[in-house]
């Protein structure tokens, strides 16, 4: 595919999310002249695999922190080119300080903070009146009727969470690590199903076998606006994020382009439509209520669990097979 003068290359996960910003960018392509293309990929995985394998080939995309990790960790930090924010004058005015010093990218110049996310649960008001503690997927109501993500670093950070400690602290101590565990083996006690996407949890809900789920909370809020009485939270004890950034690739031909775009993005107006949009808010300065009742808004980054990947990364296969563990009962 690969890209042009005329032309910037995006590369994303797909789904509503990447539907959102199709049409949003379609407005600065008709302003600029030009075009992006969209190719659309499973996961962070198989974007970074991408991005490496063909140089050139992609101009900019949206990483979690996850794909932050390892184009940093596995890639030794070469996919992505310092991003000069000078360049983006709408996003150095506009967005939250405490968004762009915060975890993963406090102290780098690789990405630079889009939009807020998180894994928290989402249920049912129909069946549940209300969920505040990761304890309270732990009731006969709701004995199965849970459906959990298979993300092996999700489990365990929402393990991490439920049981009240750090990640890194939990990787670096057998006690702890024990502990974490024995929490997510509780918690697989009331689980009728794990889901691999979005979309899998979202149905089951609307056919009334899930009850409660382990969610982001933009998925959520699209049922709620279909009509079920849906809510979403973040649990007292917390929640991992699944924060998003955009990082230009090194290789880009087109990074003018690419900071182009990102400006005009950044213009408080165009962040509102494309945040109500996808519903995963921006972190814009004096936000209007559009942003703040999306139920993904929070307001500070210190209500969120953030995952040491410098840890986990390392400790990634030992995770996964123990996750796999409890999952298969």
């Amino acid at each position: 595919m690969g890209s042009d003068d005329e032309t910037l290359s995006f590369i994303s996960r797909g789904g509503t999310t990447q539907d959102a910003e199709r049409e949003l960018f379609e407005q600065w392509s008709e302003e600029s002249g030009v075009e992006v293309t969209h190719q659309e990929v499973a996961d962070d995985t198989e974007m970074m695999n991408l991005i490496s394998e063909n140089p050139g080939e992609f101009d900019f995309t949206n990483p979690a922190q996850f794909g932050l990790a390892l184009s940093r960790i596995e890639f030794e930090g070469e996919l992505f080119t310092d991003i000069d924010t000078g360049e983006i004058p709408n996003y150095e005015e506009h967005v939250q300080d405490q968004w762009k010093n915060a975890p993963p990218i406090e102290g780098q110049d690789d990405a630079i903070f889009y939009y807020m996310s998180s894994q928290g649960i989402g249920y049912n008001r129909e069946y549940v009146d209300e969920i505040t503690s990761w304890d309270d997927l732990k009731t006969d109501e709701l004995d199965g009727n849970v459906a959990l993500f298979s993300s092996a670093p999700t489990r365990f950070g929402n393990a991490c969470a439920a049981a009240e400690v750090g990640v890194a602290e939990a990787l670096n101590d057998e006690d702890i690590l024990d502990d974490v565990f024995e929490e997510m083996e509780e918690q697989h006690e009331y689980v009728f199903n794990y889901w691999d996407a979005g979309d899998q949890f979202m149905q089951w809900m609307r056919e009334d076998q899930a009850y409660a789920c382990s969610a982001w909370g933009g998925r959520v809020q699209v049922m709620n606006q279909e009509g079920m009485d849906a809510q979403y939270v973040i649990p007292d004890e917390g929640a991992v994020a699944h924060t998003n950034y955009f990082v230009i690739t090194e290789e880009s031909e087109n990074k003018d382009h690419v900071y182009d775009l990102l400006n005009w993005l950044y213009e408080p107006e165009n962040a509102v439509e494309l945040s109500t949009t996808h519903n995963y808010p921006m972190a814009m300065q004096d936000p209007s209520e559009d942003l703040t009742s999306l139920f993904e808004y929070v307001e500070s980054p210190d209500d969120l669990l953030w995952i040491d990947w410098d840890e986990m990364i390392p400790n990634l296969d030992m995770i996964t097979e123990r996750v796999n563990e409890v999952m298969a009962g």
